[in-house]
């Protein structure tokens, strides 16, 4: 789809430096979080923290990628743009602490029930508090999804003085709706979570995970969508 649009911000502009400078330095976060070793017995206890690290850089990579596309697309950087981009780095920044503990509290559940490791549940994490783990998760999916969601809504306010062409009109209408309606998977999750918790905590924060696999269907209702347009303009 990207070869579909026209380039229009060769140049990165200020805000786009900013931006990556902020994703540069919630990395950079990440890193010095981790001690460093002293021998290398603590390397391999290192080795689930490091694995965590690599899992959180995938989404925080695809937050950069998506953050990049847009302004490739549109090269704006107006007040409404201003601040949803203020409020995506603000998300960015206060929630990749909290994904990383996910992702090392995954991966250590994972290796306590497969290799006998030690208890998650005593040394990191009390049973009941997982169900608000899952929606501290949601309430950061949310906001980045609402976030992309508003940057493209703008985008289609403003279309004529961006000369969009009648495909890249379609193409944001596209993305306008396939994020809007990714906040819908987060917002089900949330709500099974909070529903459920007090009847079987374990269950609510197993099934409101395994929820976000709506993802792939909202994906396959939009593309549906979207071939059905293109047919409809031809």
């Amino acid at each position: 789809m990207e070869s579909q649009f026209k380039l229009r911000n060769q140049v990165p502009s200020r805000l786009e430096n900013f931006s990556d400078a902020a994703f540069a330095f919630s990395i950079t976060l990440l890193m010095i979080s981790l001690e460093v070793p002293t021998t290398f017995t603590r390397i391999l206890e290192l080795t689930d923290e490091l694995v965590a690290f690599a899992v959180t850089i995938v989404p925080l990579f695809i937050i950069w990628h998506q953050h990049r596309l847009f302004f490739n697309r549109y090269g704006l950087d107006d007040r409404a743009i201003l601040i949803w981009n203020t409020v995506l780095l603000f998300i960015v920044l206060v929630f990749i602490f909290p994904l990383k503990f996910l992702s090392l509290f995954l991966i250590r559940f994972i290796s306590w029930l497969i290799f006998g490791t030690e208890n998650v549940f005593t040394t990191m994490i009390d049973g009941p508090q997982v169900p608000w783990l899952m929606v501290y998760y949601g309430v950061g999916a949310l906001g980045i999804l609402y976030v992309f969601s508003r940057f493209y809504k703008h985008a289609l306010k403003v279309k004529e003085q961006l000369g969009l062409s009648s495909q890249e009109i379609t193409l944001t209408q596209y993305y306008t709706r396939l994020f809007t309606h990714l906040c819908y998977v987060p917002i089900i999750s949330i709500l099974f979570v909070l529903a459920f918790m007090n009847v079987n905590d374990a269950a609510a924060s197993i099934i409101s995970g395994m929820l976000y696999a709506l993802t792939g269907v909202v994906f396959a209702v939009n593309q549906r969508w979207l071939k059905k347009v293109e047919r409809a303009d031809r």
